[in-house]
């Protein structure tokens, strides 16, 4: 019995030896546990925000008008009136510059429309070939792929006085009309050799019938310095003559002036805007338009397509019809047409302003 039992205890005890080898001989994969940190919070993970690009806006496309500090007022304030309107109409921006380098040319810049006296456009064509560059009476310069020019021999003050001449002429008995001008700028002289050719080329000798058997036109030249002390001497000599018409350009012109030659009862034709209460008196006005040859070449210029040359033109405005009448206005408007087309010479060096 006592035999049988150790048996037994020895048989269990053999086989727990043998069960503990069988399980050494497993390869139990470890689970490492992870206890957190007393005080610790896990931090969430937040989830990722796409990051925005920024995007370039680009610089609005722009208009230069270059005015030099001696351009004539009256032509910059008519540019300006254009421009605003049609680059507003072109979703452009612009701005007016009394001087330009080529540092100020950039991706931005469309258009460049200069005035004279000359800023140097050549040198800054050649610094750009996407710009456009526009000139308006500025002489000497040559159409190019990114040139274009309005008046490519300038301002041609001898057209305005010869027109002047001819429509004093054919308004006024017995040819008794006058032009005061500088005399010692290129300008003025323009303006008067060409006020006597037009008169001329209306009325031929242009004698008059009735005393005072004078020669006409009656023309006096001052200069600069003399014309702010002098004017009322000029204007004498024009009363004294009998001048019934007088030219009177933008650069000799004064509200004094004027007033005195209408309170002599002297009808005027101009070169700008009459001053107000002379309208009765006031004949036309005759000058350039370079806004109206601008507006012409806009688009073409926006669209970058260089190389036009067009005549300056010429109008009359300001008309007061009780002096020149309709058809006479048709007769004078004839009169420009054929001075541009070249048909009609004025005989006047527009360079130099010196008759031929």
């Amino acid at each position: 019995m006592r035999k049988n039992y150790f048996h037994v205890i020895s048989t269990r005890i053999l086989i727990g030896v043998l069960y503990l080898v069988l399980a050494a001989c497993e390869s139990p994969v470890a689970v490492n546990k992870i206890t957190p940190t007393s005080g610790l919070e896990p931090t969430p993970v937040s989830e990722s925000t796409p990051t925005s690009i920024p995007t370039l806006t680009p610089s609005p496309e722009r208009v230069i008008l270059l005015a030099p500090p001696e351009a004539i007022p009256a032509y910059v304030s008519s540019l300006e009136t254009l421009i605003t309107e049609l680059a507003g109409e072109a979703g452009l921006t612009w701005e007016t510059r009394s001087d330009f380098s080529s540092n100020d040319i950039d991706t931005s810049l469309r258009l460049v429309i200069a005035l004279p006296p000359d800023p140097n456009l050549e040198s800054l064509v050649s610094t750009s070939t996407e710009v456009q560059f526009l000139g308006v009476g500025i002489p000497g310069l040559v159409p190019a792929a990114n040139v274009s020019l309005i008046g490519p021999m300038g301002f041609r003050f001898d057209q305005q006085g010869f027109l002047a001449g001819y429509i004093a002429a054919m308004i006024t008995p017995d040819w008794r009309v006058g032009v005061i001008s500088l005399n010692d700028t290129q300008a003025g002289r323009a303006a008067l050799n060409g006020f006597i050719n037009g008169v001329g080329y209306f009325c031929g000798t242009c004698r008059p019938v009735y005393p005072p058997y004078l020669h006409y036109p009656m023309y006096i030249g001052l200069t600069q310095a003399e014309v702010d002390v002098s004017w009322q001497l000029a204007v004498d000599a024009l009363v004294q003559a009998s001048v019934q018409t007088v030219y009177i350009p933008p650069e000799v012109s004064s509200e004094l002036m004027l007033a005195d030659l209408v309170q002599h009862g002297i009808k005027i034709i101009g070169g700008e805007e009459p001053p107000p209460g002379l309208q009765s008196s006031w004949v036309a006005t005759i000058r350039p338009d370079p806004a109206q040859a601008v507006r012409l070449l806009w688009e073409d210029l926006l669209a970058g397509l260089g190389g036009a040359s067009l005549r300056m033109p010429l109008v009359i405005e300001e008309v007061n019809p009780d002096l020149l009448s309709p058809g006479r206005l048709i007769l004078a408007e004839s009169v420009i047409l054929e001075l541009l087309d070249g048909y009609i010479d004025t005989a006047v060096d527009p360079i130099t302003g010196e008759a031929k």
